[in-house]
């Protein structure tokens, strides 16, 4: 017997070994979002990937907003019966009062709605032109901007999504309200109770 044909099998007992006394392996972490504090001359704000807990943190006032904000029951009703796998992606400014407005109100229409929490993706951008946004956006592989890579010109800009298509948006203000804006783009009717 060679010698090399007596190293291939005490080669894969050790591997057998090796694989059966490591650890297993952890299943990958979920991504978190990445977030920044930005000081400006105007204040600071946040840019990046943004958890809800992340900008309540940073702006506590924003609760009562969320908690104030009444959508039609009627509304409501008809887009919880839907049984939709939908994306939103918000593109926000957390220094903006249209924002600042909205998007807590649009948590209180997903929460009501019986939206997946995780299906919105809330990306905060800096003020325009602002070079250390800019910094931050290009250090994390983001060299156009957020505002680019969707087509975003007002901010907050809700973009709806179901199965990789766009459905429509919602940009700065809803024409009617958050909740009647997204059953129109969602093709979902309902009958207000006034009727």
């Amino acid at each position: 017997m060679s010698r090399y044909a007596l190293a291939v099998p005490l080669l894969l007992m050790a591997a057998v070994g090796a694989s059966i006394a490591a650890p297993a392996a952890e299943a990958p972490a979920p991504a978190v979002a990445d977030s920044a504090r930005i000081e400006h001359e105007k204040g600071p704000y946040l840019i990046g990937p943004l958890t809800r807990e992340a900008w309540s943190t940073f702006a506590p006032e924003l609760a009562p907003e969320a908690a104030s904000y009444q959508p039609s029951p009627d509304v409501v009703e008809a887009l919880a019966a839907q049984d939709r796998d939908l994306r939103v992606v918000c593109v926000l400014g957390t220094w903006c009062s249209d924002s600042r407005r909205e998007v807590p109100r649009f948590w209180k229409v997903m929460e009501t709605c019986d939206l997946e929490a995780e299906s919105l993706e809330m990306l905060a951008v800096g003020r325009a032109g602002d070079p250390a946004a800019q910094a931050w956006e290009e250090s994390r592989g983001v060299a156009s901007g957020y505002r680019t890579r969707y087509g975003v010109e007002l901010v907050p800009t809700f973009i709806v999504y179901e199965d990789g298509l766009e459905l429509g948006r919602i940009v700065e203000t809803p024409a009617v309200s958050l909740e009647a804006d997204l059953a129109a783009i969602l093709g979902v009717r309902a009958t207000p109770a006034w009727h």
